[in-house]
């Protein structure tokens, strides 16, 4: 559902914000913020729910501090923020104000009866207002608003930005792409339910480069994957463990863990039976290249 259409360049990450705590229906207003990644997908955005990872009801083993990092980490990356203010909420006034302070534009969307807070409103961030009656009409018009923030002409006219200045943002947002504070390693592992021998592997995979810390994150986040799936894909097709040294950090047998395997790559849509190239090439186009194009979009874009 938050994939981009395919056969599309992504454009980037879309933040989907809204009330998670104090939601009365929070299982229909999570459908709700799932159709606006929907909506995010088909104009060629790659979305993160916060619900899917931070929800206080099914990650609340997760502590406070974890759930603001990982989420500030997603806001500060995100090429636009979507904010739904149909429920007043501490947390998307929070959000908001940090996508402001990193230059992320704003859609505030909200059904057209609902009163929306002028401070929220008013918030510099905010680009683009999107007012609906029926979920068509959603659809229409935030399609309309997200090609309008996504566009080039947002940054027509702006001085042009030296080579070498270039060059530095990227190789900066290389390395933010690839590194996450230790807390925030430790918080995705937790969601990703993994311990052990396998946990300090990627623990370290992730402090040495070797892994993409945000390619980690979507591994746990978008593609939901835990326990002993996530240690194999990890250790075996992106660390490039044996099977039988991805089997002996997960505490199994090796024929469990080439099962294990099967499902997570079944679970990213890989076969089977991939080979390394199809696999390394998954790794690049999935895992790579959307979180640096995220920041790349942010960095050259947004601040120049």
């Amino acid at each position: 559902m938050d994939t981009a259409s395919e056969g599309a360049v992504a454009l980037g990450e879309a933040y989907i914000s809204g009330a998670l705590t104090a939601s009365e229906d929070a299982p229909r207003t999570k459908l709700f913020y799932e159709l606006l990644a929907e909506i995010a997908s088909s104009a060629r955005l790659r979305s993160y729910l916060p619900h899917r990872v931070t929800d206080p009801i099914t990650a609340t083993h997760l502590d406070a501090r974890s759930v603001f990092e990982i989420d500030r980490a997603h806001i500060t990356a995100a090429a636009v923020l979507i904010a739904y203010a149909g429920i007043p909420s501490f947390e998307v006034g929070i959000e908001v104000e940090l996508a402001r302070e990193h230059g992320v534009p704003v859609v505030v969307v909200a059904e057209r009866d609902r009163p929306v807070s002028r401070l929220l409103l008013g918030n510099p961030a905010v680009t683009e207002i999107v007012r609906f009656a029926e979920l068509e009409g959603l659809r229409r018009s935030l399609v309309a608003a997200l090609a309008r923030v996504t566009s080039g002409s947002r940054v027509a006219g702006r001085p042009p930005v030296a080579d070498d200045v270039v060059v530095q943002r990227f190789i900066a947002s290389l390395e933010h792409a690839r590194k996450l504070p230790s807390a925030e390693v430790a918080a995705l592992l937790r969601i990703g339910e993994l311990d052990g021998e396998a946990a300090g592997e990627i623990t370290d995979a992730v402090a040495r480069g070797r892994l993409f810390g945000a390619g980690l994150r979507d591994l746990v986040g978008r593609y939901a994957m835990r326990g002993a799936d996530l240690g194999a894909f990890v250790l075996h097709d992106i660390l490039e463990r044996s099977l039988a040294d991805t089997a002996r950090a997960l505490g199994m047998d090796p024929r469990t863990a080439k099962q294990r395997l099967a499902t997570a790559r079944e679970r990213v849509g890989l076969s089977e039976d991939a080979d390394a190239a199809l696999v390394a090439q998954w790794l690049v186009t999935e895992l790579i290249a959307p979180p640096t194009r995220a920041l790349q979009l942010h960095l050259f874009a947004a601040q120049r």
